[in-house]
């Protein structure tokens, strides 16, 4: 059964509230781009898994936007060491 928009709305917010409280700034590019798939989730509905770099603080995140019921939709931050030094920012 398909998970149904009020739900992907409010586990969408709390994966950006909990980004900002990490300290993720809300204008860097790596938030800009999981804000992005987050609302095309809500929107569409359709599973994504992606891999989102955030060299900024040196981290990837792992990000998985279920379509089912009773899955939770959740991110997952990897440290990428040297990522900051590696792209210059």
């Amino acid at each position: 059964m398909e998970k149904p928009k009020e739900e992907r709305v409010q586990e969408g917010i709390v994966i950006l509230k909990k980004l900002i409280k990490l300290g993720i700034d809300s204008k860097n590019a790596g938030f800009r781009e999981i804000k992005e798939a987050i609302t095309e989730w809500i929107n569409t509905g359709i599973a994504c898994e992606r891999t989102i770099p955030i060299p900024r603080y040196d981290r990837d995140a792992e990000m998985i936007l279920p379509s089912a019921r009773g899955r939770v939709a959740s991110i997952l931050l990897k440290v990428v060491e040297g990522l900051h030094e590696a792209n210059g920012a």
